[in-house]
């Protein structure tokens, strides 16, 4: 690696073995230049060491086997019973790593909790790269792909607080975004070294952080699903398995009501929920006002709800990051045998949970239809109050209409009221109104207005939802403004007693 420059030596953490990774220094640049980012992890505002390139070796690592280690926990105690074949699957509710290696290296890929996908750990050895760590990258405005901040990169084994925004630069491209701030209050701290090491989550997989909204996400599974294609790839068994993942991924975080339960409760509760070994818990019920432009033109904002959710890996854990979890979750129900007379019997029981709660402000993205009306109800999948061993309740927000000024609606018609003078009663009128869409509706009357006389104006009533083209009737009520006593003087109460009709 010599390009008329010195060399410098990184030190990269291969799960289990560590190993020197040599990164060519050209042009003398500084330490922190010189760990260099893996092709496709650099923000758009680059920073020191982004486009390098890290060189990291590249022999046919061979798997050996999997490992199962016990307690669900991938750095247990082996348990050799458990270990299995490259080939063979690792099914969900077992812990350990894949043993991939070649000569006298050895390396862990893929540690996993008993809450993970199903995997052959011949594929993963194949990918054995995407489980070594890089660096740590900093980056700034509370966001993993803000603009970099190269001078507070930190090393592999080093602990970064949760609130730190930036991501993890692992092997082959892969990275795991950290957002920080606000979306770390209730994070652990981590080392990278740990972090690449471990499964992949599903946000990971799609390249995004677990505060993306649905946008971001399909944005990022059309990406990723043409570069990954099998018609790209050419049938290359790493790279189809990772198309394979990235499908898998979306399938769940695509997904509304499959996310919610992913991010409540992991995999396990997700595959229970799609074999029916679960129930749902309550919903929650609330109410949103909306203005009647709103329901005419529709609308999208943003709104919040306060909700219990279940602190994940805090059900017997004393850390700083589980003391702030301090809302009582939700009793749970078990089978347990009571004594009745001679005889033992179950019984379902309320026990208090030993998980720990607390209170998160959760924002909605609350979508208004056209032609939408009061009542209406919209429902947000399992986004209601988390309950221990349950599926998340749904939303339900119900739609209130803000009293309007001008316009009063009636199924899919509209009503208001225009006053005339005496004389426009007489003699004909004409008048404008500002439509709910800010459009002009020109009214014209040119014979004598009756006190009460309703205008009928066909289509300018509400859309129908569904259907927007299908519009009701806008209705114009009249009423005349009679002179006050005393407006009329006597020439004119003569004239009107000699001329006026009947």
């Amino acid at each position: 690696f010599r390009c008329g420059a010195a060399m410098f030596c990184s030190r990269a953490l291969w799960i289990g073995v560590p190993l020197w990774v040599a990164v060519m220094t050209c042009g003398g640049r500084s330490g922190a230049a010189q760990a260099a980012a893996v092709e496709g992890s650099c923000p758009a505002a680059g920073g020191p060491g982004c486009g390098d390139g890290a060189v990291l070796p590249a022999e046919d690592v061979k798997c050996v086997r999997w490992r199962q280690t016990g307690g669900c926990n991938p750095n247990g105690p082996l348990e050799q019973r458990g270990d299995k074949a490259c080939t063979e699957e690792i099914p969900m509710g077992s812990s350990g790593y894949c043993h991939c290696g070649t000569g006298a290296t050895k390396r862990k890929a893929r540690l996993s909790t008993c809450d993970h996908r199903p995997f052959k750990c011949a594929t993963e050895c194949l990918q054995v790269l995407r489980y070594t760590c890089v660096s740590w990258r900093q980056t700034g405005g509370c966001s993993a792909d803000g603009a970099r901040e190269a001078s507070r990169d930190q090393t592999c084994d080093a602990t970064i607080e949760p609130r730190s925004s930036g991501f993890c630069e692992c092997g082959d491209g892969r990275v795991i975004r950290k957002p920080g701030c606000e979306h770390g209050e209730f994070a652990a701290p981590f080392k990278c070294e740990d972090e690449c090491g471990r499964e992949p989550d599903l946000y990971e997989e799609l390249g995004i952080d677990t505060s993306a909204p649905e946008k971001v996400v399909k944005q990022a599974f059309r990406k990723l699903s043409l570069k990954y294609h099998p018609d790209k790839t050419q049938d290359d068994p790493k790279l189809t398995a990772r198309f394979a993942a990235i499908r898998e991924a979306y399938d769940v975080i695509g997904d509304p009501d499959k996310r919610a339960i992913y991010d409540s409760a992991g995999l396990t509760m997700l595959d229970d929920a799609k074999n029916g070994k679960v129930e749902k818990g309550p919903a929650m019920h609330g109410e949103v006002k909306v203005s009647l432009e709103q329901l005419y033109k529709g609308a999208e904002f943003k709104t919040s709800i306060n909700r219990k959710v279940i602190c994940r890996g805090c059900a017997e854990s004393p850390t700083d990051r589980c003391r702030k979890c301090n809302a009582g979750c939700a009793n749970e129900v078990e089978v347990r045998q009571v004594q009745m007379g001679p005889f033992l019997t179950n019984q379902q029981v309320e026990v208090a949970s030993k998980q720990k709660c607390r209170h998160e402000l959760t924002e909605l993205l609350v979508e208004i239809e056209i032609g939408m009306a009061p009542g209406d109800t919209l429902t947000f999948k399992s986004m209601g109050e988390h309950q221990p061993k349950k599926i998340p309740g749904d939303v339900v927000l119900k739609i209130a209409e803000h009293t309007h000024k001008v316009f009063r609606r009636s199924g899919s018609d509209l009503h208001t009221d225009v006053s005339v003078s005496l004389k426009e009663a007489l003699l004909g009128f004409q008048r404008s109104l500002t439509h709910l869409d800010g459009r002009r509706i020109e009214l014209s009357f040119d014979a004598i207005t009756r006190p009460n006389n309703v205008m009928q104006i066909v289509g300018e009533g509400m859309p129908s939802r569904g259907d927007p083209t299908q519009r009701g009737n806008l209705y114009v009520k009249l009423s005349i403004d009679m002179p006050e006593d005393g407006a009329l003087g006597g020439a004119q109460r003569e004239w009107l007693a000699a001329n006026f009709p009947g």
